[in-house]
């Protein structure tokens, strides 16, 4: 009888130790033992920064010389032509404003010179669209305007027709150039329009 009580005495506590090194070695799901709230503070700190980071190109679109009224913008990523020719700075934002409905993206290139500036701007023009300086060949489908300074190339693309003079304003008061080369302007459903620029008047370049 005592040995019966002793074997089975033994058997149990072999299962209690068996079952204890089983639950000690159960791999946990981090999620169990990770704070709840950690993810979302990380989330929100994230934006708070990026928020902070675009806060002073938010302010250059709404100046009081340019006036865009750009409500919020955001970071694109960029695989353009003309990044392929060593810019000193390249963004690419997509642009909100009051209106809903309306769609802008604004691509920016800064160069070392004119001859880098040049040298980006006749190839995206030749190679990428297949066309030549002061044709009237359309380059997008919706509303395009393209700025070439010395030093520097400003897109804008947008869904609706911009008003082009805010964007000259724009370039006026936030770029460092000596002078504007060329000026592309395409309204929707339209044909390509080049421009000068001087004593602040565009005057459109005609097709020899």
């Amino acid at each position: 009888m005592k040995l019966r009580i002793y074997t089975f005495t033994l058997v149990l506590l072999s299962a209690l130790l068996i079952a204890c090194e089983t639950d000690s070695n159960k791999v946990k799901d981090l999620n169990d033992i990770r704070p709840k709230s950690e993810g979302k503070k990380n989330k929100k700190s994230e934006t708070t920064i990026n928020k902070d980071t675009l806060q002073p190109y938010l302010e250059a679109y709404n100046q009081d010389s340019v006036a865009l009224e750009i409500v919020n913008l955001s970071n694109l990523e960029s695989k353009h032509f003309i990044n392929r020719f060593q810019p000193l700075v390249s963004t690419n934002y997509s642009l909100t404003t009051k209106d809903s409905t309306l769609e802008i993206t604004h691509t920016y290139w800064s160069f070392k010179d004119s001859l880098y500036t040049n040298n980006a701007f006749f190839n995206w023009l030749d190679i990428e669209k297949n066309s030549k300086i002061n044709n009237p060949k359309a380059l997008e489908k919706s509303f395009f305007m393209a700025i070439i300074c010395d030093n520097s190339i400003d897109f804008i693309s947008a869904s609706k027709n911009l008003d082009p003079l805010n964007w000259l304003r724009f370039v006026k008061f936030n770029r460092k150039y000596k002078s504007i080369s060329y000026i592309l302007i395409q309204k929707r459903k339209s044909k390509m329009q080049w421009f000068t620029f001087t004593a602040n008047k565009l005057t459109e370049i005609k097709k020899k």
